[in-house]
């Protein structure tokens, strides 16, 4: 872990957010304090070709936007309960 994720993890544990963004090396940060993590910028090395999507412009704004919010529906299904696989559930839907 870089000197400065150190710092941040240690106001992280102080003061959580809702999310991370980041490179790979936020990962490290991810794990420790099971904040979600938005892998964007320089270097993403834990994800397949990632680095070929735009991330300014037009349709960088819609894949920031789009990494942000299945990161986010990703932690709520992390922290759904489903009661049963027989129940109804509207789970599925979004």
């Amino acid at each position: 872990m870089l000197p400065d994720s150190k710092r941040i993890g240690s106001l992280l544990f102080t003061e959580p957010v809702d999310f991370l963004v980041g490179n790979t090396y936020g990962k490290y940060l991810w794990r420790d304090t099971k904040i979600p993590l938005v892998r964007i910028g320089y270097p993403i090395m834990d994800r397949h070709h990632l680095h070929r999507y735009a991330t300014i412009g037009y349709q960088g704004i819609i894949n920031l936007l789009n990494w942000t919010v299945n990161t986010l529906f990703e932690e709520i299904d992390r922290n759904t309960n489903i009661p049963s696989k027989t129940d109804i559930s509207y789970d599925l839907i979004r």
